[in-house]
């Protein structure tokens, strides 16, 4: 019998001869789940441009507790204009600061009246504006290389306008059950036979790790078919998962 070796030791020989999987390109709505080949990095900065975070009024800090005369009306995706002096502008959430512009004030504390905006005297500079890349900047690194394409990550890269990534490709996995006694539900049982719920609980959590389960093979207690159906499974799959088998045996 084989001596038992530490987990670590165990390990450092598996992987001796493992080497990475080749990438891909595929389409980001495609991407979930899949691990990143190349770290991304960012081309844009998030916030792309200082926007409002509240519907309100845009103003100079210096013209608060102030009746100002309303300018603009700047609803988010439109481009503002200058500001011009001794006025503000009625905003709205994700709407572009105008320059000069420096502070937005919430709706629920001003009051407009004849085009006019009464505005609160504590207002300071730079309250409720997101300013340009405060999130993320260019040439910042947004994604490394290794990491898995979850909800977020995905959210990241479409908010850097990236349509297609490059992932690791998926391994490929061959999955054996072994055991003359192991038999596929739905075939009637002989005594001694048990159905096999190892199969799908296994591929389920191979597909879950990233895997895709490229064969489901039975194999018998048969030696030479044993050997065969490995090496069959060695040369189309990646990894190959075999389960059954009790003690040592023969």
């Amino acid at each position: 019998m084989a001596e038992l070796q530490p987990i670590e030791a165990a390990l450092k020989a598996l992987l001796a001869d493992v080497t990475p999987l080749s990438a891909e390109q595929i389409a980001l709505n495609d991407a979930a789940g899949r691990v990143l080949a190349e770290s991304v990095t960012a081309t844009l900065d998030v916030p792309p441009f200082d926007n409002s975070a509240m519907d309100g009024y845009t103003l100079r800090a210096m013209d608060a507790g102030k009746r100002l005369p309303v300018s603009q009306r700047i609803a988010a995706g439109s481009t503002a204009r200058p500001l011009a002096m001794g006025t503000c502008a009625r905003i709205f959430t994700g709407g572009q600061i105008p320059p000069g512009a420096d502070c937005v004030v919430m709706q629920e504390r001003v009051t407009e009246e004849n085009g006019e905006a009464l505005i609160p005297a504590d207002v300071p500079e730079g309250d409720n504006v997101r300013l340009q890349g405060r999130d993320v900047r260019q040439g910042d690194v947004l994604l490394n290389a290794g990491e898995r394409l979850e909800a977020a990550a995905l959210g990241h890269l479409a908010g850097q306008g990236i349509t297609h990534v490059s992932v690791c490709r998926r391994p490929r996995v061959a999955l054996l059950s072994t055991g003359d006694e192991i038999v596929d539900p739905g075939t009637p049982l002989q005594p001694g036979q048990l159905y096999n719920s190892n199969r799908p609980m296994l591929k389920r959590l191979l597909e879950t790790f990233g895997a895709e389960v490229v064969q489901l093979v039975s194999v018998p207690d048969d030696y030479a078919q044993t050997v065969a159906l490995l090496n069959h499974a060695a040369a189309e799959a990646d990894v190959v998962v075999s389960t059954g088998g009790v003690s040592v045996g023969e």
